[in-house]
C-alpha cells in the first residue's frame, strides 16, 4: 500500500500543477527547445494519472502488480522533485519524460487488468478519457519529437506490455495451480481413494464388531436364561427343602405314634391274659358266685376299654400322620419334574392351556387333609364308659 501511504506527496504535487496551462508550464519549465507544446500535453497526462492515483490510491497498489516497490518509490521521488525544486531549473525534458513512461505503465497495467470495469476508478471508467490517453500516445510515437530511448520504452510499453503481463500471470502461483491441476487431481483421488479404503476399513471392523457383538448377546441372552432356570429351579429347591423339614417332622411324629401304638397294644393284652390265666387277686379268685365275680372284675373291663379308646385314638393319629407324610411326599415329587411339565405343556397344549401350573398350584399350596373327623372324642370316650357303669348297677 505504497501509494495509499504517500497520499499527501501527490497532493502536493496537484497544488502545483492541476490547473496548469501552456503558458504557465513554459514558464515554469524553461525548455526552450521549440518542443514545449508537445512536452507539455506529455505532463498533462501524466498529471491527469496521477490524480486517480491520489483519488484512489488502493485500486492502483492492488492492480499495479508487475511494476513492484522499488518501481513506485522510484517514481514517487521523481514526482516530488517536481515540487521541490520550485524555480525548476533543474527540471528538464528528460524529466517529464521519465514521468509519463512511469504513469503510462502503470496505466497501461491498470488498464489490461480492469477489463470488467469493477474498479472505482473515475479515469478507467471513463471510456472517453481512457481513448485519449491511449491515442495521443500513438501521437506520441508517431511524432518523433521525443528521445529515442522514450519512444522506444513508450513502444515496449504499447505493445509489449500485455505480453508481459500475461507471462507474469502464467507464472504466477494462481496459474501454476491450473497447470499442475493433474498432479491435483492425482492426489485427490489417492486421497478419496484412501477415505474410500478407510470407509470400507472401518465398515469391516464395525461389521466385525456387530458380529462379536450379536455373538456376547447371544451368550447374555442364553445365560439369562440358564439364570431364569436356576432362579426357578432354586425356587423351587426352596419349596422342596420346607417340605423336607416338614417331612421330618411328621415322620418323626408318626414314628413316636408308632410306639405308642405298639406299648398300648402290649398294655392292652395284659388285662385279658390276666384273666384268661387266672392272674388275679385272691379274692376275686374264690368268689363262688358267678356274679360276684364278675362284679369284681368289672375294673380290669373298664381298664381294657380305656386301653381299648386310647389305643384306637392313637391307631387313628398314626393313619392320619401316615397319609400326612404321603402327601408331602407326593408334593416334594411334584416339585422335582414341575418345571419340565410346563415346558411340556406349553410345547403340546400350546396357547390352549392360559395357566399351566394352576393345577399345580391348586395342589401344593393346598392344605394337608388330616382326616380327623373319624377320630372319637375323649368326652363321647367317657359318656360310653358312663353308660355301661349305669347297666351294671342297675341288675
Amino acid at each position: 500500500m505504497l501509494f495509499k501511504g504517500k497520499v499527501n506527496t501527490l497532493s502536493k504535487f496537484l497544488d502545483f500543477y492541476w490547473t496548469i496551462d501552456p503558458k504557465s508550464f513554459n514558464d515554469k519549465f524553461s525548455l526552450n527547445n521549440g518542443k514545449e507544446g508537445y512536452y507539455f500535453q506529455l505532463f498533462r497526462d501524466s498529471v491527469d494519472i496521477i490524480k486517480d492515483i491520489r483519488d484512489t490510491p488502493d485500486i492502483w497498489d492492488n492492480f499495479s502488480i508487475l511494476y513492484g516497490e522499488k518501481f513506485k518509490t522510484e517514481l514517487l521521488s521523481l514526482i516530488s522533485k517536481f515540487y521541490a525544486s520550485i524555480p525548476n531549473d533543474d527540471i528538464h525534458a528528460a524529466e517529464i519524460e521519465r514521468l509519463y513512461l512511469g504513469c503510462a505503465k502503470l496505466f497501461y497495467e491498470l488498464d489490461f487488468r480492469n477489463s470488467i470495469k469493477t474498479t472505482s476508478s473515475d479515469l478507467l471508467n471513463d471510456e472517453y478519457a481512457v481513448t485519449n490517453l491511449k491515442k495521443r500516445t500513438s501521437d506520441y510515437l508517431a511524432s518523433q519529437t521525443f528521445s529515442s530511448s522514450f519512444n522506444s520504452e513508450l513502444t515496449q510499453i504499447t505493445y509489449f506490455l500485455s505480453y508481459e503481463i500475461m507471462k507474469h500471470l502464467y507464472n504466477s502461483e494462481e496459474i501454476s495451480l491450473f497447470s499442475s491441476i493433474d498432479d491435483k487431481v492425482v492426489k485427490v483421488e489417492r486421497c478419496i481413494n484412501s477415505a474410500i479404503d478407510f470407509n470400507r476399513e472401518v465398515d469391516e471392523k464395525i461389521s466385525d464388531f456387530d458380529k462379536k457383538l450379536d455373538a456376547r448377546q447371544t451368550k447374555v441372552d442364553k445365560l439369562e436364561e440358564t439364570l431364569k432356570k436356576q432362579q426357578s429351579r432354586l425356587n423351587f429347591a426352596g419349596l422342596s427343602e420346607g417340605f423336607h423339614h416338614l417331612l421330618i417332622q411328621k415322620s418323626s411324629e408318626a414314628e413316636s405314634l408308632y410306639r405308642w401304638l405298639v406299648s398300648m397294644g402290649i398294655i392292652m393284652v395284659i388285662p385279658l391274659i390276666c384273666i384268661i390265666f387266672g392272674w388275679l387277686p385272691d379274692s376275686i379268685l374264690k368268689e363262688n358266685t358267678s356274679l360276684n365275680y364278675l362284679i369284681k372284675i368289672v375294673p380290669f373291663i373298664s381298664l381294657e376299654i380305656i386301653l381299648i379308646y386310647f389305643f384306637r385314638v392313637i391307631l387313628q393319629n398314626y393313619k392320619s400322620v401316615k397319609a400326612q407324610v404321603l402327601q408331602i411326599e407326593l408334593r416334594r415329587t411334584l416339585c422335582q419334574f414341575i418345571e419340565s411339565y410346563t415346558d411340556y405343556s406349553n410345547d403340546v397344549k400350546g396357547d390352549k392351556e392360559t395357566n399351566p401350573l394352576e393345577k399345580f398350584e391348586n395342589l401344593i399350596f393346598s392344605g394337608i387333609i388330616s382326616d380327623s373327623e373319624n377320630l372319637p372324642s375323649t368326652f363321647d370316650g367317657m359318656d360310653q364308659i358312663t353308660k355301661l357303669l349305669t347297666s351294671l348297677k342297675g341288675k
